[in-house]
């Protein structure tokens, strides 16, 4: 009797606790980090202007590293090099 009683009461407070996270999840979004972000300045072609200071030697530039779904979504960015 003892074990029956035990069961429903952990049962109940499992189910109180699913039931409540799934409320919290409607009523709070899901957010990743607390990073915030800014608008970007295009040019009317689309381009970003781009000012590098300090950079006296190569710039190395690996985008095999990059997951090439990364890019599935976005379209290429012309890069003009003065």
């Amino acid at each position: 009797m003892k074990t029956d009683l035990y069961t429903k009461i952990v049962l109940t407070v499992i189910a109180v606790a699913l039931s409540v996270n799934l409320i919290k999840g409607f009523i709070t979004p899901a957010k990743a980090d607390n990073r915030k972000f800014v608008n970007v300045p295009v040019n009317a072609d689309g381009s970003i202007n781009v000012n590098i200071k300090k950079s006296s030697e190569t710039m190395e530039v690996k985008l095999v590293d990059v997951d090439s779904r990364a890019f599935f979504y976005s379209e290429p960015i012309p890069v003009k090099v003065k």
